[in-house]
């Protein structure tokens, strides 16, 4: 068929569609049977929250899974769940799976790692709880104290913008540099080194490769979790941070699930006297944890 024939065949549909359009109109001007459905309130209602019974769970290597599963699942089994375990090699993968709904919490992260990357991303995720945390720490396989650190020794430091930063309050603390001390010290970066008296190297890396970088600097400063997931005795770091309130992890969620039953079932669970118990154990696996502040005052 010419083109020519395919415009005429379209102008004919267009004009029996209007000529129908009319028929309709003039049938509800005299009164005919014509139903126009109104938008109601039900239509603009939210969906019932669907609640669920199986929790899939986030987690990076180290030793958070395991607290999950050892101190906070079993009292959630009591109540009727059951876990599935999702593990991921980075920092970013389970904040993306969380918010793609892969997974329904997740547990791994401090809450500025969680603060920077959901805003940096523009995801809606929310901290429901502090858990007990251990600290960031300043290891090595080449010396035995800070105060063998030589002129240019090299130093590898997590690469993401609020490890960085504390680890560079770490290596600060610990004598190794200092910072600029009118900077927010939360966002501190490298050049906001004031001094490195024995220009030390600094080679910022991803955190799941600090471990490894062992062999190839004299010191790293390393997150607790991959220090225990790579085989090291936390009682073996020539220097251990102090933390402070922002960097004290937490189990992070999907915003618009804070009102789920099973979210307020997980917190009523890390309140229990079990979830105590079991953190405080003088010689089970979180005894060199640090507490959040909630678990001294209701201790």
């Amino acid at each position: 068929m010419s083109i020519k024939n395919n415009d005429m065949c379209r102008k004919i549909v267009i004009l029996l569609i209007a000529f129908s359009l009319y028929a309709v109109i003039i049938s509800a001007c005299a009164g005919g049977n014509v139903v126009i459905d109104m938008p109601v309130v039900s239509d603009y209602e939210s969906e019932a929250i669907v609640e669920i019974k199986n929790i899939w769970v986030g987690v990076v290597s180290g030793p958070y899974g395991d607290m999950f599963k050892e101190a906070i699942f079993p009292g959630l089994e009591k109540m009727g769940y059951t876990a599935t375990f999702i593990y991921y090699t980075d920092y970013s993968s389970p904040n993306f799976a969380l918010d793609r709904n892969e997974i329904d919490i997740n547990i791994f992260q401090h809450y500025a790692y969680l603060i920077d990357f959901k805003f940096e991303n523009d995801l809606a995720l929310t901290a429901i709880m502090e858990i007990p945390t251990v600290s960031m720490g300043i290891f090595s396989n080449r010396i035995n104290s800070i105060d063998e650190l030589k002129n240019e020794s090299t130093v590898s430091i997590p690469d993401d913008a609020s490890n960085l930063a504390r680890a560079l309050r770490v290596l600060e603390s610990s004598g190794v540099i200092k910072l600029d001390p009118f900077i927010d010290k939360s966002k501190a970066t490298l050049s906001d080194i004031l001094s490195n008296p024995l220009n030390i190297r600094i080679i910022p890396t991803g955190a799941h490769d600090l471990v490894a970088f062992l062999d190839l600097c004299d010191i790293s400063v390393i997150n607790g979790n991959y220090a225990v997931s790579g085989g090291l005795n936390l009682l073996d770091a020539l220097y251990q941070e102090v933390l402070v309130d922002n960097y004290v992890n937490v189990i992070a969620v999907r915003t618009e699930d804070l009102n789920k039953q099973f979210v307020r079932d997980i917190i009523n669970v890390i309140y229990s006297d079990e979830f105590r118990r079991i953190i405080t154990d003088p010689t089970g696996n979180y005894a060199g944890f640090q507490w959040p502040r909630w678990f001294h005052e209701a201790g």
